[in-house]
Parts: structure tokens; C-alpha cells; sequence
């Protein structure tokens, strides 16, 4: 089925699948029960839009699907509504799962030029400082290689105003300092490492 299946083309094969699936229709069987369960949890998370959407996107932020084009009017306070409902997916997410590549592909996405007209144009100064953070806070789960782009555009969002700049400066700053202190960890545990090596030797000598 294709992710933009409609909700009628989704009840559509949940029948059919669960008809030819049905325990009463495959007594005994093991492997037609592990299935109709299978359709049974698909469908309870498909026919319901949030259900719907949460898993595009966990898809989508792992590398294994699409995104699903928007279909609702693009405002400001949708456009935060996205922001807050990518963080609560994030949230529920093991890091590890993510792609980095699909996470900055959805946040610029989200930062798309024609989107960042309409915020610039509707939004006011409180609801644009909201959009802000709550990317600040989507980035947090990708490495500082990715943040770059995500940074132009959250600056151009800003618009000159100095509080969000700041806030976007100084973001951007910890995590790549963050981002080499990580680099220099190993190397640091290795010198600390010698060191005592060095200390033991010498008080043994002196034993």
C-alpha cells in the first residue's frame, strides 16, 4: 500500500486482510494469527491521523520512507504545531535510530523559504521565538555537521531580532565545542591513562 493511501483504501485491505487472516478462517494456525495481529495494530495506528502522521515521521526520520506532503493550510501557528509534534516524536525515538540525514532534510523542510515567508509575514515576534526554540531543541539530537544550513535559515527567521540571534550563536557555539570535546575525549582518557601507568611504575621502583 502506498504511504498516501487514503483512510477509505486503508479499510479497504485492513477487511480484506483481516477476513483472510481470521483465526476462525485458520484454526490452528500459528503464523495466520501472528499475522491478523500484525493487521489488527497496523490499522489501529493508520486509521487514526496523530497515530498516522507519528509513525510517517518515525519512518521517515529512520530512513525508511517518504514524507507525506502537507495538506493542511500553512500558517505560523501550524508550522509550530509541526515543530512541537516533531519533538514529541523525537522524544519517544532511540538516537540511534535516527537518521541524521532524514532529521535535516524534515527540519529544512519545515524552514523552506515559501514557510519562512509566511512566518515572517503572519507570525509575530512571540510565536517566531517558539518556532525557534523548538527547532533549537529538534537539533539537539543531530551531530554540529548538521547544523550549518539549519542555522542560515533559523537566522534569516529571526530577522534581526538580537535576542533570537543570540540565542542561535551561542546554541550553535556549545555544540560544536561540545562536538570537540567528544573528538578530544579519547585522546584525553588515553593521556590519563599513561599518566597513571607512569605514576604506578615509578612507586613500584621506589618498592
Amino acid at each position: 500500500m502506498k504511504p498516501s493511501a487514503s483512510l477509505q483504501e486503508i479499510k479497504k485491505a485492513y477487511r480484506a486482510l483481516a477476513f483472510k487472516y481470521h483465526p476462525d478462517k485458520n484454526p490452528g494456525d500459528a503464523l495466520a494469527e501472528a499475522q491478523f495481529k500484525e493487521c489488527q495494530e497496523a490499522y489501529a495506528t493508520l486509521s487514526v491521523s496523530r497515530k498516522r502522521a507519528a509513525y510517517d515521521d518515525e519512518r521517515w526520520l529512520m530512513g525508511m520512507g517518504s514524507k507525506t506532503q502537507y495538506q493542511e493550510a500553512v500558517t505560523p501557528g501550524w508550522l509550530l504545531k509541526i515543530c512541537f509534534d516533531l519533538n514529541a516524536s523525537l522524544a519517544t525515538m532511540d538516537t540511534h535510530r535516527i537518521s541524521y540525514g532524514a532529521l535535516q532534510a524534515y527540519i529544512l523542510l519545515i524552514l523552506e523559504d515559501a514557510h519562512l515567508a509566511v512566518i515572517l509575514k503572519e507570525g509575530d515576534a512571540l510565536i517566531i521565538n517558539e518556532i525557534i526554540k523548538e527547532i533549537l531543541k529538534a537539533t539537539k539530537k543531530l551531530d554540529a555537521k548538521y547544523l550549518s544550513e539549519i542555522e542560515r535559515k533559523l537566522v534569516m527567521l529571526a530577522a534581526g531580532n538580537n535576542e533570537s540571534l543570540q540565542a542561535i550563536y551561542e546554541y550553535t557555539q556549545q555544540r560544536q565545542q561540545q562536538e570537540q570535546y567528544a573528538k578530544l575525549f579519547p585522546y584525553i582518557i588515553m593521556a590519563i591513562t599513561l599518566a597513571l601507568c607512569y605514576f604506578m611504575y615509578l612507586y613500584g621502583n621506589r618498592n
